[in-house]
């Protein structure tokens, strides 16, 4: 088995052989004897300018107050937010008698609004 030969680097040089790219001249074309005419522009147009009010800024209070009316306006339309609770009775003889005991968790609960606090029917 023989090795492979070894690499042995080569700079490249312009070969006298290959011509280097000319230099290329560029023609100017004739200058025409009419000069342009400057453009008069018209003097600019100032537009007045409609008042620019401040937006209304509302301080932290204001939006709070605004976001709960919105809320308490939702429950005078009827549309609540039901929180279930549970009685303590309930939940005791639910434990005790597990099986037959979550009937009695069920029938001792209540329906309030999570916002307003109303008692709602079942």
């Amino acid at each position: 088995m023989s090795n492979p030969p070894a690499y042995t680097p080569t700079s490249i040089q312009n070969p006298s052989n290959v011509e280097s790219p000319k230099p290329q001249t560029h023609i100017q074309p004739p200058q025409s004897a009419v000069q342009p005419q400057p453009l008069v522009q018209p003097p600019p147009v100032t537009l007045p300018q409609p008042e620019m009010l401040p937006p209304h800024v509302m301080s932290v209070e204001q939006a709070g107050e605004q976001y709960r009316t919105q809320l308490f306006a939702q429950c005078a339309q009827g549309i609540h937010d039901p929180d279930t609770k549970y009685g303590v009775c309930g939940i005791i003889t639910a434990v005790v008698c597990f099986p037959i005991g979550l009937i009695c968790l069920f029938t001792d609960t209540e329906q309030r609004c999570h916002r307003c606090g109303v008692r709602l029917d079942k």
